[in-house]
């Protein structure tokens, strides 16, 4: 029988308790579900945490610090590859349309590298209804959720200073605007696959977002949120 350390442990069982949620939500999330998930037994279980409560406070901990590390080496990457241009030359690339073109490049990675895909907003659903539920919960993730969206902050800050554009508004406000852009469009997206399953011949209606209609909705929000260069001082 394999010996696993407590670390080990700790991590197959917040691996465990994420994909029971994101299959079957927090209510059907039980102790038999996750130990099972696990490969453990409900010994084991209490042998690392003192309840379900705990297990689901690291599991918080866990999925956001994973996301913050992603949104953090996109803006190791951007930062490290800043492209040599010069004033004179952003200042043309933001009065052209090719700011808007190349905004949308910047936000398709975004979107790609972050990992917002359908487990992303199953579970970040599920968290934010828990929350809604139960504030004096929610209350202990405060600050590791406004890291999160601080991060993104900084990146759309980078991306509009790649394409010689200033922010007008608080980067955090941008921030939540875009992930609330994106986690509809994400939802959106299932619902779509899910229909096409079902029906390949459906035909998709006007209300049934696609991501080229998302990016050119997210380009105008931060293009009439910032200014060129020239015009920040």
């Amino acid at each position: 029988m394999a010996v696993h350390n407590r670390a080990e442990t700790e991590a197959r069982l917040v691996d465990a308790a994420r994909r029971v949620i994101i299959e079957a939500g927090f209510e059907g999330c039980t102790l038999e579900r996750i130990c099972s998930a696990a490969g453990f037994t409900r010994g084991a279980f209490y042998s690392n945490f003192s309840d379900k409560e705990a297990l689901f406070t690291m599991l918080v901990v866990d999925e956001y610090s994973q996301i913050i590390e992603r949104v953090n080496e996109v803006a190791r990457d951007w930062d490290a590859n800043q492209h040599d241009a010069g004033a004179e030359e952003l200042l043309n690339l933001a009065a052209t349309d090719d700011v808007q073109a190349q905004m949308a490049v910047y936000l398709a990675e975004i979107r790609q590298r972050v990992g917002m895909d359908r487990n992303f907003l199953i579970l970040h659903n599920e968290l934010l209804a828990r929350a809604a539920r139960e504030p004096k919960w929610a209350l202990q993730f405060m600050e590791i959720n406004r890291e999160f969206v601080v991060g993104i902050g900084k990146i759309l800050e980078m991306m509009l200073a790649e394409v010689g554009r200033v922010a007008t508004k608080r980067s955090e406000t941008l921030a939540q605007a875009v992930i609330g852009i994106a986690m509809r469009y994400t939802g959106v997206s299932v619902w779509k696959d899910h229909l096409q399953d079902l029906n390949p011949e459906h035909e998709v209606r006007g209300t049934l977002l696609e991501l080229s209609d998302v990016l050119e909705m997210t380009v105008t929000l931060l293009h009439a949120s910032s200014k060129p260069l020239d015009a920040a001082s």
